[in-house]
């Protein structure tokens, strides 16, 4: 949009500070889809845990999430 922006110097920046403010929303919802993904894979290997009657594995975040990742766990159908 800058590249294209012939206007004033004004008219550039208000087109900079909106790119800005785009770039931090999408950057937001990346983080908050991250952190709903991990949760969403903390109880599915909840779920395939017969008896698991300790902490709940949502609330451990990165932690279950190294440990999906490193042993490759899937859900067998």
């Amino acid at each position: 949009m800058l590249s294209h922006s012939h206007g004033s110097v004004a008219d550039r920046d208000v087109i900079a500070a909106a790119l800005r403010s785009m770039r931090h929303v999408t950057e937001s919802i990346n983080e908050l889809k991250r952190e709903h993904d991990r949760s969403v894979r903390a109880v599915e290997i909840h779920r395939l845990l017969d008896g698991w009657s300790s902490v709940d594995l949502a609330l451990l975040g990165d932690l279950v999430m190294e440990v999906y990742d490193t042993f490759d766990i899937r859900q067998s159908s």
